[in-house]
């Protein structure tokens, strides 16, 4: 079109320029005027049928990656007409790819084919997308250090971009702290995104009871109430504040419990239980007099071993047994993953596993009626748990007759009569071997035991499987070949075995 316009436009200025060259002769102006109207006749038409087709471009064009599926055709017009849909696109572009590309449109003419080139860029301008598990504003307690919630970055180039999150942490005000979390793609594009942290107190008090959380009185006695404190990170000392229920009727055999509670400014309650145990006083029995130290089933070694398993001595142990095919009792402390295979073996082999105790310090665990008993269910819970086995029968550290105890006066008459209730069998010994004390070698520990034995009563050896204890493992299987060769037979304990007791002396 443009080059129609010049084209007219020069034919005018000629057209003027002969006009007034020739302004007297009137005719040749005429002839002249003539001429150049059917030239411009030849010219327009011409010109037209030579002008290209305008495409509207541009220098550049930018597409977003992975957005565009091909590029459309250029806005065309030839001849006055719109021959857009004419266009064809040559040249291939990957959308998915960051880059640069040249392709080119073609379109038909009159006379041949109009080619126009075309630079493309496939960019990325798009930051990545920043979404945060459990919103934009969560609540958290004040108590914990800050641990992240949960965040994922995406990009729609990079793909899982999380890794690259930069998480800043700013504490605003004691109840508030902010998450800033930014992240870059690879074309540098930035994304920042904000969590807003309150803090709140969901911490409850902490009540510690004064004196015993399980408390045994003998019925008759009096219970004193020795109460209990509480105490808030946030508000302080409540103990003020406590609400106390429950009352003991001392006059009542019975178990009952005393509750503390108590609450904070922002209604966070806590609770304290103590549990008041009233009991008959025990009477000393035939059993506490030692009456079985010398009776049970004639002829029958019982070998026991205390304080084990060890990982050295008790496999070995288990294997002389295995070899001699003798079946023993083993009173067992607690013990951690290693030795519950031991704990395992020695239930499966068709020894018996009692309990001696989960702890065996004596200041601890003769304290009261409630710490004994509770040093026993512990373990006794646990060794459900590794064998399947309900174990009933026990051994006091030390023995029913020790005087360790005697820091708590009476505490062995009271817990001898409260095995027994609660349905424990206890099990001291009328043999030693001295590998705990005495015996400084294998042979003392063989002469101990086997001097010991009698035929006229049922025979309780006690020997030890603590770690390091070869005296007892080198004497063990020539005390298990004197027994049988002297017409003893080998026994294990059950719950059926009539219990072989001391005196009591505390």
């Amino acid at each position: 079109m443009i080059i129609l316009i010049e084209a007219v436009m020069a034919l005018i200025a000629i057209a003027v320029v002969v006009a007034v060259f020739y302004k007297k002769d009137s005719k040749k102006v005429m002839w002249l005027t003539v001429g150049i109207g059917v030239l411009m006749l030849i010219c327009v038409p011409l010109t037209i049928v030579l002008e290209d087709p305008k495409m509207e471009t541009r220098e550049v064009i930018q597409i977003q990656v992975n957005m565009a599926k091909q590029l459309s055709q250029p806005h065309t017009e030839y001849m006055f007409h719109d021959v857009t849909q004419n266009v064809k696109v040559e040249g291939n572009v990957d959308y998915s790819k960051i880059g640069t590309y040249e392709i080119e449109y073609e379109v038909p003419k009159l006379f041949g084919t109009y080619k126009q080139k075309q630079i493309v860029e496939v960019v990325d301008t798009t930051p990545p997308e920043i979404e945060l598990e459990g919103g934009e504003a969560v609540t958290y307690s004040y108590a914990k250090e800050y641990e992240e919630i949960g965040m994922k970055a995406i990009d729609n180039y990079d793909g899982d971009v999380t890794e690259k999150v930069i998480v800043e942490q700013e504490k605003i005000s004691e109840e508030e702290i902010q998450i800033k979390y930014t992240v870059e793609d690879s074309q540098g594009n930035k994304a920042t995104k904000i969590r807003k942290v309150t803090l709140v107190d969901d911490v409850p008090p902490e009540i510690t009871l004064n004196g015993r959380q399980n408390v045994t009185v003998i019925v008759g006695n009096d219970y004193k109430e020795e109460g209990a404190k509480a105490v808030d990170e946030k508000d302080g000392d409540l103990t003020e504040q406590i609400k106390m229920s429950g009352k003991v009727d001392t006059n009542k055999v019975g178990t009952y419990t005393i509750t503390y509670q108590v609450a904070d400014e922002k209604g966070n309650e806590a609770s304290k239980k103590r549990k008041v145990t009233v009991i008959n006083k025990p009477v000393e029995t035939e059993q506490s007099k030692g009456q079985n130290l010398n009776g049970g089933t004639a002829g029958v070694i019982y070998l026991t071993f205390d304080d084990g398993p060890s990982t050295d001595i008790t496999p070995k142990i288990l294997d002389i047994l295995a070899k001699k095919n003798v079946k023993a009792t083993f009173f067992i402390l607690n013990y951690g993953s290693e030795k519950e295979k031991l704990v395992k073996r020695e239930y499966a082999e068709g020894h018996t596993v009692a309990i001696h105790g989960y702890s065996h310090k004596y200041k601890e665990i003769y304290e009261s009626v409630d710490t004994y008993m509770e040093n026993i269910t512990k373990l006794q819970e646990k060794i459900k748990i590794s064998t399947g086995y309900n174990c009933t029968i026990t051994r006091f550290p030390g023995g029913s007759s020790n005087t360790v105890s005697r820091f708590n006066p009476g505490i062995m008459t009271t817990l001898t009569h409260e095995v027994v209730v609660r349905g424990y069998k206890y099990f001291d010994w009328n043999v030693s071997s001295g590998d705990a004390g005495g015996a400084k070698s294998s042979s003392a520990v063989y002469n101990n035991v086997t001097k010991g034995l009698k035929k006229s009563r049922s025979n309780v050896v006690l020997m030890h499987d603590f770690s390091g204890n070869t005296k007892t493992l080198n004497a063990l299987e020539d005390i298990i070949d004197f027994g049988l060769a002297n017409g003893y037979r080998f026994e294990r304990i059950t719950e059926s075995t009539p219990m072989v007791t001391q005196r009591v002396n505390n």
